[in-house]
Order: structure tokens, then C-alpha cells, then sequence
């Protein structure tokens, strides 16, 4: 008698993650059309308006970030123009009629006597809204009477230091008291690269491919964070464990459909590298045709948490900062003391060597795509707790996180670590003598110097050729 084993087949994990990053895809597409890309705290429109994009007004002071109430700004375009005065939260919500290009201006006479002024080229300012999006940012950190400008993070705009809510230095502030906060936010800043940049390195030892849809890693990531704790309301705990698991599931599903394949049809490395620019070009716009390309906040708490002389940390950079060490240090122990550790090194000083004393290759970069691709997506929502994020995020660091690994080393997990600290310090620290629109320009600068002393990198190993 044949008996009926259809029902009894078992669903392999391969299907489950799949299952599991399409039905994060499909969460992406059903909650990010609803979602105000606005600041924590930040109040929602009335129901009963009529306007379905709206501009966020916020005013902070440079020196300890609190709020600055009872300023009247107005916003206008052609014959629109609506004035409002800042709440107690230093915040006003702005409905306007149509998308386009409006002219935000703060009405310096109503700003209250020792709380600063703008810094110049920033009041009157221009800001583009799309159709249907709302809490578009217009933030002003007001800065003492020759005070230095903060940094564009600071005014709403994307910055990749922490500077908005760890530094402030008026011009009369000696050159330690300048440098010093910036240390401690490149410190942290290279941090959360050494977290993009290991999966980076891992990769590249166990297949020998530059990824370069990496960073689009990171942006799911943000973008992840984003959905749970802006869009859904959850805890910031919570999103960053979704975050990071998603991460790892959609690292797993790029191998399973598309990288493994592709090996096993002996694609040659630049090909391979073809394919990773493609797919990194066809995710970032799919994310922003999902996200549209203003910029979105997580909610957090951006008041200063920890004031130590010159050197102010909220409370959000304190928890990435502890969070990335702990992960670092968990990646550095399954690499050193455990078994598929010892089998990632293995993989990665020689493929072959590692195949034939019976290590199961294919097992090891798959766990390796899985790794990354969870780190990658713990630092992106990290990144968007440290600054705002968009649909380009991951893209718009990438030359840093190939940058931090060519210094570190190819390949070397450690040597990732060490050059994204180099770069992430330097990148912060340049800003004190340079404009700061200039300061990637430093890091690749100090990457080309020491690559001439050192070329295998700082942690790298030199190749013998011939």
C-alpha cells in the first residue's frame, strides 16, 4: 500500500529565511508608505488637515542641546506663507498644501537672550518636500554669539560623526578642548564601521569578492530599525534585535540565490564584482522608491547623557558605543575559540588547503554571509541612531568601509577593526582644521600615506609574487 509522504515533507531552513526576508520586504512595502519621517517626540498632523506633507521645525541650543521655545519661524512658497511659534519641546509642525521647494526662516528677534544665534548661510534656509511626506526636517542648533557652526548632522542634515551631540567648542576653545570630543566621536563612529567593515573582510577571505552592495546591507538594516521602532511603536531594544536578525536572514538569501549559485557555475571575481555593483544599484532605488529620498529619524532621546569637560555623549551613543564593543569582542571570540571559526581563518589563508583536510567550505561562507549580513545590519540601525538615515545611507559610506579594510588588511577580520578606528578617528578629527566637507578627503589621504610604508595594510600580511 503506497502511503501519501507529501504531507510529511519538512520545510528546510533555506525556505524558512527566504519566507522570513520576503515577509520583511512585504513589511516594508505595507508600513513605509505610512511613515513620518520625523524626529523622536515629534508631534503628528491634525487628522483634520487637508495637507499630506508637512515640514518639522526644531530649535536646540549648541551648548547642552535643550530645547529653545517661543521662536516664530515661517514658512513659505509663493503665495503660501504660515508663521509659527516653537512649543515647549523647542518643536512646530508645519502642514503644507503642495510638495515642492519652500523658504524656512527663523525670526532671529524672537530668539530668547543668551540662547544663540544661527550661524550664518543657514537662515534663510531652502527645503524640498515630496508628495505625501511628512516631518520633512528643518532643525536649527542656535550657537553662541562667534560660536563655530555645528556640523551639517546637526542641522538636519546626514553627518557620519557624532559631533551633534558630542562636541561644541566656541571659537575662543583651546585646541585640546576642540579635539578631544572629536576623538571620542571618531572613536565611536569607527566603531560602528568596524561592524559594516568585518563582514567586508570575512567576505572577501572565503570567496575572494569585493561586495559592493555591502552598504546596502547596512541601509536594510536602518531602514529595518526604522519600520519597527518609528513606523510600528516598538522599543529601541526591539528594533535593534529585529534589525540585526533580519540582517543576517537577508545575507543568507543573497548567498543562497544569487552568490551561491554563481560560484558553482565558476563566474570568475570580476564578473562577480559586476554583479554586487548591479545589485547594490537596484537595491539602494528600490529602497528609495519604498522610502522616497528625504531623510527618516529613529526615535531617540538626543539630549546630552554624559557631559564630561568638553565632551558631550547622549544617551544613544553611550549604548552603540557599548553594544559594538561587545559584538566585537563575541566576533573576536568565534573566530579565535571556536570551531567554525577556526574554520572561517582556515577558509581564508587557503580555500583549497581547507577543502581537502575536510572542512565543509560552502558551510563556512554561508555562516560567513549570515555574520555579516547580521552585523551589517546591526550597524546600520545603530547609524541611524547616530544620525539621520535615508535610502543612500550604506552607499554613502562604502568608500570608508573599503577604505578601513584595505588599511587594516584584506581579509583580516582584526585588521578591519583596527583601520575602521584609524578612519573613523581621523575622518572627526580632520574637521577641526579643515572644512567639513572635506574630511573624507583627509581619511583616504592618510589611507594612500600608509599604504605607501605598509602596502599589504596594518594588519596585513605581504604576498609573495612569482
Amino acid at each position: 500500500m503506497r502511503h501519501d509522504t507529501t504531507s510529511r515533507r519538512r520545510v528546510g531552513p533555506a525556505a524558512l529565511l527566504t519566507a522570513i526576508a520576503t515577509a520583511a520586504f512585504a513589511l516594508m512595502l505595507v508600513f513605509a508608505g505610512a511613515a513620518p519621517a520625523n524626529a523622536a517626540g515629534s508631534p503628528t498632523p491634525s487628522p483634520s488637515s487637508s495637507a499630506a506633507q508637512s515640514i518639522q521645525i526644531w530649535i536646540r541650543k549648541a551648548a547642552d542641546r535643550s530645547n529653545v521655545p517661543g521662536v516664530k519661524v515661517t514658512v513659505s512658497q509663493g503665495s503660501f506663507s504660515q508663521t509659527v511659534t516653537s512649543g515647549d519641546d523647542g518643536k512646530a509642525l508645519v502642514p503644507v498644501p503642495t510638495p515642492g521647494t519652500y523658504k524656512v526662516e527663523l525670526d532671529a528677534s524672537t530668539v530668547p537672550e543668551g540662547a544663540g544665534t544661527v550661524p550664518t548661510g543657514l537662515n534663510p534656509r531652502q527645503v524640498v518636500v515630496s508628495e505625501g511626506n511628512q516631518g520633512v526636517p528643518a532643525y536649527y542648533i542656535l550657537v553662541a554669539q562667534g560660536g563655530a557652526s555645528p556640523t551639517p548632522g546637526a542641522t538636519g542634515g546626514a553627518s557620519s560623526g557624532a559631533s551633534d551631540g558630542a562636541s561644541g567648542g566656541g571659537s575662543g576653545a583651546s585646541l585640546f578642548e576642540l579635539v578631544l570630543p572629536r576623538i571620542v566621536t571618531g572613536l565611536i563612529f569607527g566603531l560602528l564601521l568596524a561592524l559594516a567593515s568585518i563582514g567586508v573582510s570575512l567576505i572577501y577571505g572565503t570567496t575572494g569578492l569585493n561586495n559592493f552592495a555591502h552598504g546596502e546591507l547596512v541601509t536594510f538594516g536602518a531602514l529595518m530599525g526604522y519600520v519597527f521602532s518609528a513606523v510600528l511603536g516598538l522599543p529601541g531594544f526591539v528594533a535593534i534585535i529585529a534589525a540585526t536578525v533580519l540582517g543576517g536572514v537577508f545575507g543568507y538569501v543573497q548567498d543562497l540565490g544569487l552568490w551561491r549559485p554563481l560560484r558553482r557555475r565558476g563566474v570568475a571575481l570580476v564578473p562577480l564584482m559586476i554583479v554586487s555593483i548591479g545589485l547594490s544599484l537596484a537595491l539602494r532605488y528600490l529602497f528609495q522608491f519604498i522610502f522616497g529620498a528625504d531623510q527618516l529619524v529613529l526615535p531617540a532621546d538626543n539630549r546630552a547623557a554624559l557631559v564630561l569637560g568638553p565632551i558631550r555623549l547622549r544617551s544613544t551613543d553611550i549604548i552603540s558605543a557599548v553594544i559594538c564593543i561587545v559584538l566585537l569582542l563575541l566576533v573576536a571570540f568565534v573566530l579565535l575559540r571556536t570551531r567554525i571559526g577556526k574554520a572561517t581563518r582556515a577558509v581564508s589563508d587557503n580555500r583549497s588547503l581547507a577543502a581537502a583536510s575536510g572542512i565543509d567550505v560552502e558551510r563556512v561562507i554561508r555562516t560567513v554571509w549570515v555574520g555579516a549580513g547580521a552585523l551589517a545590519g546591526l550597524a546600520g540601525v545603530l547609524i541611524g541612531y547616530y544620525q539621520s538615515l535615508r535610502w543612500d545611507t550604506g552607499a554613502s559610506i562604502l568608500l570608508l568601509i573599503f577604505a578601513a579594510v584595505t588599511l587594516g588588511g584584506f581579509g583580516t577580520a582584526f585588521g578591519a577593526l583596527v583601520g575602521s578606528l584609524v578612519i573613523g578617528v581621523i575622518t572627526d578629527v580632520s574637521t577641526v582644521f579643515i572644512p567639513n566637507n572635506l574630511k573624507y578627503v583627509a581619511a583616504l589621504v592618510v589611507l594612500i600615506a600608509i599604504l605607501l610604508v605598509r602596502p599589504q595594510g596594518i594588519l596585513g600580511r605581504r604576498s609573495r609574487i612569482g
